[in-house]
């Protein structure tokens, strides 16, 4: 997966710290298994739309839908650029 599409959220509670990511494919089973890699995953897989959550050691937070090819990322207030890049880094981004 790369990244093909990434910009900041507003209107959110979080502010800058929140950004929307599109990727050149969908999450499947298997790449959201691969999540666990980053830190605690939760993966809601027998709701109508499976979604998951990814909680990282560096506090950010990672949200998705199955069959979707983007995501919402939440980064820590601080060190946000650090972990942007850590995330970022992962799927190599297009863009």
């Amino acid at each position: 997966m790369k990244i093909i599409q990434v910009h900041p959220l507003e209107n959110c509670l979080e502010g800058d710290f929140v950004y929307h990511y599109v990727f050149d494919c969908p999450w499947t089973h298997e790449t959201i298994l691969l999540m666990q890699d980053l830190g605690t995953l939760q993966y809601y897989e027998t709701f109508p739309k499976p979604m998951f959550r990814v909680t990282c050691p560096d506090g950010t937070i990672i949200k998705g839908v199955e069959t979707t090819p983007a995501c919402r990322v939440i980064f820590p207030k601080t060190s946000t650029a650090a972990a942007r890049k850590r995330f970022e880094g992962r799927y190599e981004p297009l863009v």
